[in-house]
């Protein structure tokens, strides 16, 4: 009775095994032997470089004097010199921007009265100038500093939007091919054949700029009267790098 038992535990026993082996698929094991359809999943990178096409350049003028009404109204027609000198070099009234503006107290300690009291006010008026012809950028800098301006923050080299739209659509196509190359890779090498897309999914594309930072442009200078006239600085553009990420799985058996 007790070896019927025996018996019937280990054959039911390998029965289960039988089961579970044959539950258990390698996946590495079917896609090298072609048991039925595998799956390679990369990413692809496309990266175009060009010439930027559109410029912005951040600059403006920042005042300041012992009464706040002095400060502002000799801001503000320094900076109606300025937009006035910008726009006499073709640049249109909706390409000038007013970015930032600011009026704030300048204090300073008193040690006999052991604390702080305004010594003055600043204030503060920038603008954003947007352009595509990039040999006016030097020009613009001249003629601000000239007309009042004394702060030049940062210039930025981009795209249009068409072109931004014209360039993604090649980073995409990049992409595309990068991710193909990485599969015929991947396949070759487990000696599988691709035999279509099952799914495409973009990742997303990226247009970065190039940003010319003024090296203490956050601390204005006050420019005297009788300081000469400025002259248009060199400025060279540099590349802009537009970027696209995709992801694709391949079938193959």
């Amino acid at each position: 009775m007790k070896n019927n038992i025996a018996v019937g535990i280990i054959a039911t026993l390998a029965i289960c095994l039988a089961i579970a082996g044959v539950a258990y698929i390698n996946p590495g094991v079917n896609a090298i032997k072609g048991e039925g359809n595998s799956t390679i999943s990369v990413s692809g990178t496309g990266i175009i470089k060009t010439e930027p096409n559109q410029a912005k350049v951040y600059l403006g003028v920042e005042t300041q004097s012992g009464n706040v009404t002095e400060a502002l109204e000799e801001n503000s027609l320094k900076m109606q010199s300025i937009i006035k000198a910008i726009k006499k070099l073709g640049i249109p009234k909706d390409s000038i921007e007013t970015t930032y503006f600011n009026v704030y107290p300048v204090r300073n300690y008193n040690y006999e009265k052991s604390g702080e009291e305004i010594a003055g006010y600043r204030v503060t008026n920038e603008i954003t100038v947007e352009l595509q012809d990039l040999d006016k950028i030097g020009a613009i800098i001249e003629e601000a500093m000239n007309a009042g301006a004394n702060k030049v923050r940062r210039i930025e080299f981009g795209l249009t939007e068409d072109k931004r739209r014209e360039l993604k659509n090649e980073a995409l196509k990049e992409a595309c091919k990068d991710a193909r190359t990485k599969a015929d890779a991947i396949a070759s090498g487990l000696g599988l054949r691709i035999t279509r897309i099952a799914t495409a999914k973009e990742s997303g594309t990226y247009v970065a700029p190039y940003r010319a930072e003024v090296f203490g442009s956050e601390y204005a200078m006050p420019i005297p009267t009788t300081a000469p006239k400025a002259i248009p600085p060199p400025i060279e553009p540099k590349e802009v790098k537009v970027s696209a990420t995709i992801d694709i799985a391949y079938e193959c058996r």
